[in-house]
């Protein structure tokens, strides 16, 4: 996978990221995370876990304790896989 496509992808998910947290991006850009996928055993993805490496923004709804905090959003729409997109 290319560079500019990581980068490429990286920036819809925070974008959905942020989108789902009802933040800007550049918010979002000030407090670093870590996703996690909420799915079954079969796979299928129930939604997405944001795991705030220290705080979460203020006005995001978050659980846990300081240091331990994450927020649940709905899982982002299937991303195209590198052998769906234009070469």
């Amino acid at each position: 996978m290319s560079r500019a496509y990581e980068e490429a992808m990286e920036r819809r998910r925070d974008a959905y990221v942020a989108q789902a947290l009802g933040i800007s991006i550049d918010t979002l850009d000030e407090y670093p995370f870590d996703l996690d996928e909420n799915a079954s055993d079969d796979g299928v993805v129930h939604g997405w876990r944001v795991l705030w490496n220290e705080e979460a923004p203020p006005g995001v709804d978050a659980n846990g304790t300081s240091g331990l905090l994450w927020s649940d959003i709905p899982a982002a729409p299937d991303e195209p896989d590198e052998d769906d997109r234009d070469a």
